[in-house]
C-alpha cells in the first residue's frame, strides 16, 4: 500500500477543518474555504482505493424527488457513508456530519459519471455510467411514447441521470410526444454513436489494460471534440428537449475529457493533459454560465438568483450544499456581498410568503424548479471534478511522474476514499 496516502476518516485535522468551516470539498480536492487564509488553496487530492470505485457501480441512484436525505451521498448514489469511506460498522453520528460538510448529501445523478476521487479503476466505472445513461434514455423514450400522469411513480421507476426531464413534461401529452421525438433525434444526430464508441473503448481499457492506450486516446479525443461541439451549440432555454441534448452531450464530453486525461497522465503526457484540461475546462464553464444565466433568470427579479433555491418552498428538496453549488456557477450571485445576498434570500422568502403566491407558483411549477436545480448542480459538480482533474495532472507534473499509477491506490489497497497530499 501507498506511504504518503491516509483513509480520509483516519485524518483528524482535514475532519476538525471540514466541521468548522475552514476547509470545503470541492471535486476531487479539499482545500481552504474563501474567506479565510490561503483560500481557494487545495490542501488534499481524494482517490479512491479500485475495490471502493467497483462496489458503486452496483448502486442505485436517488430519486429526483426522493426528498433529502443526509445518508444519501457520494456522486447521486443512495450509500451510506460507512461504504464511501470503507468502515462496515454502523453509522456514526460524525461520519453523518462528514457526508454533510463534503457536501455529498445530494449531489445531481448526472455529476455521477465521473469518480468522486481519482482511481485506477475509473475507466470501468465511466464505462458503466454511460451504459446507465443509454438505459435512461431507452426507458425514458418508452414512456414518452406511453404517456403517463403520476410522477412519482415514474421517478420512482426510473430515477437516474435523466429523471428530471419527467417533471417538465408531466403536465402536457404534448410536451411528452415533443421529448419522444427529441429522443429518436439524438440517435439520428449521431450523439448516442458516439457515447457507444467510447464506451466500447472503456470497455476494452478494463478488459487489456496493459495494452497500447494509443487507439484509446485518438476515440477519446475524438468523442470529446464532437460532444463539447453539441453542448456548445445548445441554446440554453428551459425546453425539455433542449436540455436532453445538452445533458447527454455534456455528461458524455465530461467522460471523453476525463478518459483522455487519465490516458495521458498514465503515459507521462503532463503538458499534452494540462493543455487540453485548460481549454475544456475554460468552454465547461462558458456552457455551464450560459445555462446558469438563462434558467436562473426569472420575471420576477426577486427570484433571479440562485438562493431562491433556498426559501422554504425547498426545504423538503433542496440542501444547501446543492444552493452553494449553483451559486457557484451564477455569475450574479458570485458577485454577492454578505449583505446583498442576504438581501437576495430576505426577497426571495418574502415574495414565497404573499398571498398572490400559492397560485403564481403552484406544484408544477416547484417541480419545473426542482429539475432546473438538478440539472444546474450536475453542471456545477462536474465542472469542479474536471478543475479537479487539471489540479491532479499538476501535481503528477510537479513529482514528475513516469505515470498517474505510482500515486494511485492499487487493488492491494483496503476500499475506501483516501487523502493525498498536494504537494
Amino acid at each position: 500500500m501507498l506511504q504518503n496516502i491516509t483513509l480520509l476518516v483516519n485524518d483528524p485535522t482535514i475532519i476538525k477543518g471540514l466541521i468548522d468551516g475552514t476547509l470545503v470539498r470541492y471535486g476531487s480536492v479539499i482545500r481552504y474555504a474563501s474567506g479565510f487564509p490561503n483560500g481557494g488553496q487545495i490542501v488534499k487530492h481524494l482517490v479512491e482505493a479500485p475495490n471502493l470505485t467497483n462496489s458503486l457501480l452496483g448502486i442505485a441512484s436517488n430519486p429526483v424527488m426522493g426528498g433529502v436525505d443526509v445518508l444519501v451521498n457520494a456522486v447521486g448514489h443512495t450509500v451510506t457513508i460507512n461504504k464511501l469511506t470503507g468502515l462496515g460498522k454502523q453509522v456514526t453520528a460524525m461520519q453523518q456530519t462528514l457526508s454533510q460538510v463534503m457536501g455529498l448529501t445530494q449531489i445531481a445523478a448526472g455529476a455521477s459519471v465521473l469518480t468522486l476521487g481519482v482511481s485506477v479503476a475509473g475507466f470501468a466505472y465511466m464505462g458503466y455510467k454511460l451504459h446507465q445513461m443509454q438505459k435512461s434514455i431507452n426507458k425514458l423514450q418508452e414512456t414518452m411514447e406511453r404517456g403517463f400522469k403520476d410522477v412519482n411513480s415514474r421517478l420512482d421507476d426510473i430515477s437516474g441521470q435523466l429523471a428530471y426531464l419527467y417533471l417538465l413534461v408531466q403536465d402536457s401529452r404534448e410536451k411528452q410526444e415533443n421529448l419522444g421525438k427529441a429522443i429518436s433525434n439524438i440517435h439520428k444526430a449521431m450523439l448516442i454513436k458516439e457515447i457507444c464508441t467510447l464506451q466500447a473503448e472503456l470497455q476494452h481499457l478494463k478488459l487489456f489494460p496493459d495494452e497500447s492506450p494509443l487507439l484509446a486516446i485518438k476515440t477519446a479525443t475524438n468523442t470529446r471534440l464532437f460532444l463539447s461541439s453539441q453542448a456548445m451549440q445548445s441554446t440554453p432555454e428551459l425546453e425539455a428537449e433542449l436540455l436532453l441534448n445538452s445533458d447527454v452531450s455534456i455528461q458524455g464530453w465530461a467522460v471523453a475529457t476525463a478518459t483522455e486525461a487519465h490516458l495521458l497522465l498514465q503515459m507521462g503526457q503532463h503538458q499534452e493533459a494540462k493543455g487540453m484540461l485548460r481549454e475544456e475546462v475554460e468552454k465547461f464553464k462558458t456552457v455551464a454560465h450560459n445555462w446558469s444565466n438563462s434558467l436562473i433568470k426569472e420575471g420576477n427579479s426577486s427570484l433571479s438568483t440562485a438562493y431562491r433555491f433556498s426559501a422554504s418552498p425547498f426545504a423538503e428538496y433542496i440542501t444547501p450544499e446543492r444552493v452553494t453549488r449553483i451559486k457557484d456557477i451564477s455569475p450574479s450571485d458570485l458577485s454577492l456581498n454578505q449583505d446583498q445576498l442576504r438581501r437576495k434570500k430576505n426577497e426571495a422568502n418574502v415574495e414565497f410568503e404573499m398571498s398572490y403566491a400559492q397560485e403564481r407558483y403552484p406544484k408544477s411549477w416547484i417541480q419545473q424548479q426542482i429539475a432546473i436545480a438538478e440539472y444546474l448542480d450536475g453542471l456545477s459538480e462536474l465542472l469542479a471534478r474536471l478543475e479537479s482533474l487539471e489540479a491532479f495532472a499538476d501535481l503528477c507534473e510537479s513529482r514528475n511522474l513516469k505515470s498517474s499509477k505510482e500515486i494511485l491506490p492499487d487493488e492491494n489497497t483496503p476500499s475506501g476514499l483516501y487523502l493525498l497530499p498536494a504537494d
